[in-house]
């Protein structure tokens, strides 16, 4: 009878949390065998739209939110790599609840643009429709002087390496992850354009860094990276792509 009735509970919780996660009321988690429930992270793209959400009619206060087109002349996200793809989406989605801000972003539509975000979300948010909440907004600035071109990390992890590599493209998101030994990931677009990206993860709190230059000044890169064997978890994924170095490759439109 025991055994019974705490199936039944489960069931019950089961079918519960999953009408909650399809209301909307909390975000799914981009990892379930790790869950990513306190970043702080950088997105950089083209602002495409930004909008108020009518909320009342669902008990809750109204929200803005907004999209970016991440990198240069995407339209739609196809994942490569070694992490889920609902770490990141294109378009990328972001809420905030300032109608100063929505004045702010008004004027940027259109404009390549770097936003800090972060998750979890204010209480006050957590009924809009993105996960990430806006901390900051500011144009690209792609004529900035990076004192440092070239940056060599460290990787720490014991996996096996079964190959290396080098991808250029353009870094589109960074996140640093507060809740996990691994902190952080990068997303890069593959090319100078395009709709494919590619996920690694990072050890080196510098690298990590200078990945977030290289994305406020909008270059092209060149990232090496050691791909890893690792256990296979319930994606299937079998390796993860690690970074050992940046090299800051060029301007848009190609190599310096």
């Amino acid at each position: 009878m025991i055994k019974k009735l705490s199936l039944s509970v489960l069931i019950l919780n089961t079918l519960l949390l999953s009408w909650v996660l399809s209301a909307g009321l909390i975000a799914a988690p981009a990892f379930s065998s790790s869950l990513i429930i306190d970043t702080k992270g950088y997105a950089s793209g083209q602002l495409s739209r930004i909008g108020r959400e009518n909320l009342s009619l669902r008990g809750f206060s109204d929200a803005y939110a907004g999209e970016i087109l991440l990198g240069h002349e995407s339209a739609s996200f196809i994942s490569f790599g070694s992490l889920p793809q609902n770490l990141v989406t294109n378009p990328f989605r972001f809420c905030f609840e300032k109608e100063d801000f929505y004045e702010v972003l008004e004027e940027l539509i259109g404009y390549d643009v770097v936003i800090e975000y972060k998750t979890p979300r204010k209480n006050t948010l957590l009924s809009c429709s993105a996960v990430n909440e806006l901390v900051d907004i500011y144009l690209v600035d792609k004529n900035i002087s990076l004192t440092q071109t070239h940056l060599i990390g460290d990787i720490r992890t014991f996996e096996p390496e079964i190959s290396y590599g080098v991808e250029f493209g353009r870094i589109t998101n960074v996140i640093k992850n507060k809740n996990l030994m691994r902190n952080y990931f990068m997303t890069m677009q593959i090319g100078n354009g395009g709709d494919k990206f590619r996920h690694f993860i990072m050890d080196d709190r510098d690298l990590y860094h200078f990945a977030i230059e290289g994305l406020r000044a909008g270059v092209l890169v060149k990232v090496h990276y050691s791909e890893r064997l690792a256990n296979r978890n319930i994606f299937g994924h079998r390796t993860r792509l690690f970074v050992s170095e940046i090299e800051i490759a060029g301007r848009e439109g190609g190599m310096d």
